[in-house]
């Protein structure tokens, strides 16, 4: 399911008249968050607040989407707002009207087990129980990375993110698999032992994502992250 998230202002109230640089982008750890105390970090709020700095405009971020455990996340027709100056995605699902910009985070899909497990790689998940929702790519990934290695693999399949997540914490599977972003989220929302889960080095899959501006805006942009030729 995807959760549609309200539009945020990250500045002061605007005058009517008041310039303003429109970003969108999907909403997850490291990406687009808020913290503890409502104040919204990431790597996609900072590029777009450095954009909007060098403009001398106010910014305004809108949340695309609220990326849950085993979605593929991508852009479905209209969600790009028609005013987005830039907008985080991956290349694929960026629109016509964007210049596509440098990738400023792979969130790699990986695996995470409990605290005080014995795994510290997917090879020592042999027949283990593995959480995933079943016909995701997350779920093709998944297969993919145990063929490919030779290890046999047991799912422990959830039709529902939430239902899973909470099967993982009960401890009823060994692991679970995610975009690295989500992992992080969900252990960054647990407390005792399960906040010290590992996140596992082994990498499934690439989940690239990139900034893709307006015409206009692609030299500044670039500029901002040093990325100039």
């Amino acid at each position: 399911m995807r959760h549609m998230l309200m539009m945020l202002v990250l500045a002061s109230p605007l005058p009517a008249s008041a310039a303003v640089l429109d970003c969108a982008g999907s909403v997850a750890p490291e990406l687009a968050y808020p913290d503890g105390g409502g104040t919204w970090r990431g790597k996609e709020i900072t590029l777009c607040r450095d954009v909007a700095k060098a403009l001398g405009e106010a910014m305004r971020f809108t949340p695309l989407w609220q990326d849950g455990l085993g979605q593929d996340g991508q852009l479905q027709d209209g969600d790009v707002p028609a005013r987005a100056d830039l907008l985080f995605a991956p290349a694929a699902d960026i629109p016509p009207g964007f210049v596509v910009g440098p990738v400023i985070y792979d969130d790699a899909q990986m695996l995470m087990v409990p605290a005080g497990s014995p795994v510290r790689h997917a090879a020592d998940l042999a027949g283990a129980e593995i959480c995933v929702q079943p016909g995701t790519p997350e779920e093709f990934a998944l297969r993919a990375y145990f063929t490919a290695h030779h290890i046999p693999l047991h799912e422990f399949a959830f039709q529902e993110p939430d239902e899973m997540h909470d099967a993982y914490v009960a401890g009823r599977c060994d692991a679970i698999t995610a975009r690295r972003s989500l992992l992080i989220g969900l252990r960054g929302n647990e407390t005792g032992a399960r906040a010290a889960d590992v996140i596992l080095p082994d990498v499934l899959a690439s989940h690239p994502v990139n900034v893709a501006s307006r015409p206009a805006l692609a030299g500044l942009v670039r500029k901002t992250l040093g990325d100039e030729p």
